[in-house]
């Protein structure tokens, strides 16, 4: 995301990912992050004390000013790229310019502080850390490392609009983004029970099926068309698990209705 940038879709704001460059230092349960979900991330160039921003409106739950961390909290339900829609904290550490205080609230897009290395830090980076929960509880694993509940991978949480995704494109693949600013969009019903999904690439059509999309991964959100196929049967969409796929459908109005028009078991 970028300074000032707003992303919402019926009045829920999208979770964005708080960085405009991100080049991951150290992954989830790696090194200092083993049994935990934290990712580090620097900036576009090393060594320089780039701003991240309010991925959505948050409040200030706690700081820890030693180590330049502030735990966050959306003010509302919010909605991440996993399909989750609900409360979320999250964590941010090593700001050497910090000033968070506890129960000031910031907007979505503006900044929220800045990457450093204040606390136990090699190198300036962000150290961020994300729970789909309103659970704010702060303890220690078998491994001595502290952790929130319910914790998820960066990816898992963010939707990557304006963010340049520096290296791990591969690991991370931020293929959700939330903006509507295109017309063709499938809006996934949120009591969905399965959709068949197929590779776009394998032929024949229909005896390729390589698994569901279940509603706990996408119902509810919206995704971006890329091109409808097969006579409008069926439409191409990007997703992170899947990478693109087609999807079956009634129509082309943009509405999925509760089934596919093909059965997955039939094939």
């Amino acid at each position: 995301m970028i300074r000032g940038q707003k992303s919402s879709y019926n009045n829920i704001e999208n979770f964005l990912c708080p960085f405009t460059d991100m080049f991951i230092t150290q992954g989830a349960m790696e090194g200092g992050h083993k049994g935990i979900m934290a990712v580090d991330v620097r900036g576009y160039n090393k060594g320089v004390r780039y701003s991240y921003y309010a991925p959505c409106t948050v409040k200030c739950l706690k700081v820890y000013p030693v180590s330049g961390q502030a735990m966050w909290q959306s003010v509302s339900n919010v909605r991440c790229a996993n399909g989750y829609i609900g409360i979320v904290t999250f964590m941010t550490v090593h700001d050497d310019s910090f000033n968070a205080r506890v129960g000031d609230i910031y907007p979505q897009g503006s900044r929220l502080g800045n990457m450093g290395m204040k606390g136990n830090a090699n190198g300036v980076h962000c150290h961020i850390e994300i729970s789909q929960s309103c659970d704010s509880t702060w303890s220690m694993n078998r491994y001595g490392i502290y952790h929130f509940n319910r914790e998820v991978d960066i990816d898992d949480a963010c939707f990557f609009d304006n963010t340049n995704i520096l290296n791990r494109k591969m690991f991370l693949k931020p293929k959700y983004t939330s903006s509507l600013n295109q017309n063709k969009y499938v809006n996934l019903s949120s009591n969905i029970v399965s959709w068949a999904i197929y590779n776009i690439g394998d032929k024949p059509l229909k005896k390729n099926a390589i698994g569901f999309l279940k509603p706990s991964k996408f119902g509810g959100l919206s995704y971006r068309i890329y091109e409808f196929l097969d006579s409008n049967c069926c439409v191409s969409i990007l997703t992170r698990d899947y990478g693109k796929v087609k999807i079956y459908i009634y129509n082309t109005n943009s509405t999925i209705t509760d089934k596919p028009i093909y059965d997955h078991g039939s094939y």
